[in-house]
């Protein structure tokens, strides 16, 4: 019998594919699929394929497709009538596992999903154009195809076109047809006549079609970003000792019964009241002065402010017709942030109107007509929500601070070694000096790998002898001990683990469950729209690439979070401090190639080179602010790129919004070649050629340089001042500290012999030599608009220090 085959001991989807590699299932014959298993759960004759997903913290659905699709004719694609269009599309999705074409690497089973989302579109679009085949995609279909896309790009004039990741979901099954036409051909399928896309291939077509993403993935406002984890850092000090201590006391109350001889269901009574008693009496520590919580028992708070703010709600109710809301998935709840603003109260007053009784059934009432939620929070439910949030804030710091996926946040494991005091998932390592200790994290790496493996991480960093221990090292610490109770309830080592239950702390393993994604993100957001105050932010960015930037982030109190924006936020701080950091970073990533990264966490989910590329990203801020003159370039190639950038930007800009402006921008950055850029921390390499390059005349590598396929800097011969006169090299106004501290510092040096009175006969050529590096940072500065005499009195600060010491 095939093993594939045998009902009682399937196979998961990787091992069917390695069992039948040498007889793959899309090269047989239909009779013969009909029972083979295609996962643990489906066959090939399925309605719906589930591959076996190994990927840690996925949805259960994130590897399905449906054949079970009704068409535009009112028929259904399991119908006889479209048995050859069914038999061809499951032998394409099977090749590109079972045998990937043009070198193509294998899909893994969690690319099913998007895959299928895309199998849809073009399914039914082919059954409404007659086209069956892919010996009937000509030219001419796949220009209809393209076209009709084009036209859904163009949205409903209310910003709801196409975005980037679904244009790709939908041209990816043309260029997947292409790839596996040899394997369709060997299976009598005749193939496509043309690659779909000619020369221009499909992330081409992509960037036309979805050219500007939803901003879904680009990093978050540092005005956002910064707010989140300070909060999230300080909920993981004092707050997180007294919710494990309050949780400690909440089960010792239940099991600390001995009522023997009494029923289940009255123990069960006198276990909860006494699990009340102990929430109720308990008393949060102070942070700043006062409590950071108020007490779980509303007849312990202030009697007048809640009189005054009753008062407040009902006149509230009354001047309004309806109530501020939001959603999550497909439930309605009152937006009671937006509600005590209206009244004229702090953020955080909230928690009274889902805590108060009276409070919460005036609401609620109101609320009920309106066909939205406004729950009423218990003492153990609120026991439950403060667990949750410690989880949540330990997770932000974990992802914003290392910049791991959700999956490896959810592949992270439990347990602290005796000896050392630090979580079993982390190590210490000496630095190669041996003067410092690095932190590394194992985890579960998913992305890249047919099944998840052991993956390190370098996460922190300390003096040798120091006791310090960075914040995602104290945040898995924390969750360790948080969340021990319930990891034992399901035996099992993960880090973070589901709370399921909805009216307290769960007693028994029916109330937790294994993570996913998706929960710890749900979690997140409900985290940040209660502990994170937002409602301050002003509408635009520092950073300014679209207009209004921040007001979604304000409006929606944060719930617009995606958990990969803070890879991308990880990537983009790290990129900024200095890009030299970039062959770390990848490292860092675990990515295959710098390119991978330069393109993908400087770039966005389908890896190719778009908006979210950090690098460009900064190039087009610098080229749209030079465009709408607000901004001035020094050095020799400064002036000449900013008189280009004018010339060729600035009319095409003219009237345009802040983001439309900056999509053109974004564009224009590539067509002039302004993508090519090398950045330092003082100004930026243009690499114009290498005979106009004065590291490479510097190095004698000017010819060598000019057969390279990519030309790039000499970094053997770099150094400020000789690229700060090269015609190659620009200066923008965010490397101004870099040459106001070159300033200081070279003045400074020849000013210090006066003070401490040396003998400067044998120092006359160090002089000379910081009296160039004084004058030429001086020039820069002013040419960005510094002020010299600040900068001189930073120098004279110095000196009177130096006297003092002396």
């Amino acid at each position: 019998m095939d093993i594939v085959a045998d009902k009682f001991t399937p196979l998961k989807t990787d091992g069917i594919l390695e069992a039948t590699a040498a007889r793959p299932l899309h090269l047989r014959p239909p009779d013969e699929l009909e029972a083979l298993f295609v996962s643990s759960e489906s066959r090939w004759s399925d309605k719906k394929w589930v591959f076996d997903n190994e990927t840690r913290g996925v949805r259960s659905n994130s590897s399905t497709v449906s054949w079970d699709l009704d068409l535009p004719d009112g028929l259904n694609l399991c119908d006889p009538r479209y048995v050859d269009l069914l038999d061809w599309l499951k032998r394409l999705v099977w090749s590109a596992y079972a045998a990937p074409g043009d070198g193509a690497g294998r899909l893994k089973p969690g690319s099913l999903n998007p895959l299928a989302a895309g199998l849809r579109f073009f399914v039914v679009w082919s059954v409404e154009n007659d086209v069956a085949l892919p010996s009937q995609m000509t030219c001419d279909v796949i220009q209809a195809y393209v076209d009709q896309l084009r036209v859904e790009a163009g949205g409903d004039g209310e910003g709801q076109g196409l975005t980037e990741a679904v244009a790709w979901n939908r041209l990816r099954v043309l260029a997947l047809i292409w790839q596996q036409r040899n394997a369709l051909k060997r299976a009598g399928i005749a193939p496509m006549p043309e690659p779909p896309f000619g020369r221009r291939g499909v992330i081409a077509v992509v960037k036309e079609i979805g050219a500007i993403a939803t901003g879904s993935y680009r990093p978050i406002p540092s005005e956002v970003s910064l707010r989140i984890l300070n909060t999230a850092m300080k909920l993981l000090k004092v707050p997180a000792k007294d919710v494990i201590r309050l949780g400690d006391l909440y089960a010792s109350a239940y099991s600390a019964i001995d009522l023997e001889g009494r029923s289940e269901n009255y123990r069960r009574k006198i276990g909860q009241e006494r699990q009340r008693d102990a929430l109720l009496g308990f008393e949060f520590s102070p942070v700043g002065g006062q409590p950071w919580h108020p007490p779980l028992d509303p007849t312990a708070w202030d009697k007048s402010v809640i009189h005054g703010f009753g008062k407040d709600l009902a006149a509230y109710l009354a001047g309004i017709k309806e109530l501020p809301e939001f959603s999550v998935g497909n439930r309605r709840y009152v937006d009671t942030r937006k509600v005590v603003f209206a009244m004229g109260h702090r953020a955080g007053m909230e928690y009274h109107l889902h805590t108060c009784p009276q409070m919460n059934k005036v609401l609620s009432d109101r609320a009920r007509l309106q066909g939205v939620s406004c729950p009423y929070i218990g003492a153990a439910g609120r026991l439950l929500q403060l667990t949750k949030a410690i989880c949540s804030a330990a997770h932000i710091v974990v992802q914003g601070t290392i910049g791991l996926r959700i999956s490896e946040v959810c592949g992270l494991k439990a347990g602290v070694c005796e000896s050392t005091g630090l979580p079993r998932c982390i190590h210490i390592r000496d630095s190669v000096t041996g003067l410092a200790e690095v932190f590394v994290l194992t985890t579960e790496l998913s992305k890249t790998e047919e099944t998840p493996r052991a993956e390190e991480w370098a996460i922190g960093y300390r003096p040798k002898g120091s006791n310090r221990i960075p914040p995602a090292v104290h945040a898995i610490l924390v969750l360790n001990r948080l969340l021990e109770p319930y990891r034992e309830l399901l035996a099992i080592d993960d880090l973070f683990v589901n709370l399921k239950a909805s009216r307290g702390l769960p007693k028994t393993r029916a109330g937790v469950g294994r993570v996913t994604s998706e929960k710890l993100q749900v979690d997140m957001r409900a985290f940040i729209a209660e502990w994170v105050d937002l409602s301050d932010l002003p509408d635009e960015a520092a950073q300014k690439t679209m207009d209004r930037e921040l007001v979604p982030w304000r409006e929606s109190h944060g719930r617009i979070l995606k958990t990969h924006q803070w890879r991308k936020s990880f990537a983009h701080f790290v990129y900024m401090v200095d890009p030299m950091m970039l062959p770390v970073l990848q490292a860092h990533f675990h990515h295959v190639s710098i390119a991978m990264t330069d393109g993908g966490y400087l770039n966005n989910v389908i890896q190719i080179e778009d908006m979210n590329d950090i690098k460009r990203q900064k190039v087009a801020s610098l080229a749209l602010e030079i465009a709408r003159g607000g901004s001035e370039l020094a050095g020799r190639n400064g002036e000449d790129l900013q008189e280009k950038i004018l010339r060729e930007l600035g009319p095409e800009i003219e009237g345009e919004s802040t983001e439309a402006a900056y999509q053109s921008a974004f564009i224009y950055v590539e067509e002039a070649g302004l993508h090519r850029m090398f950045f330092e921390p003082y100004g930026i390499c243009g690499a114009k050629s290498a005979s106009e390059m004065a590291c490479h005349k510097e190095a004698g590598t000017e010819d060598l340089a000019r057969w390279r396929p990519d030309l790039v800097p000499n970094y053997s011969t770099r150094t400020p001042s000789l690229c700060a006169g090269c015609p190659s090299f620009a200066i923008a106004r965010w490397n101004l500290p870099f040459w106001e501290e070159r300033y200081v510092e070279s003045v400074f040096a020849v000013r210090q012999y006066e003070v401490v009175k040396m003998d400067m006969t044998y120092m006359d050529r160090p002089n000379e030599l910081m009296r160039a590096r004084a004058k030429q940072s001086a020039a820069l500065c002013r040419k960005l608009g510094a002020d010299i005499s600040e900068l001189d009195l930073r120098v004279e600060t110095k000196l009177e220090e130096l006297r003092h010491a002396s």
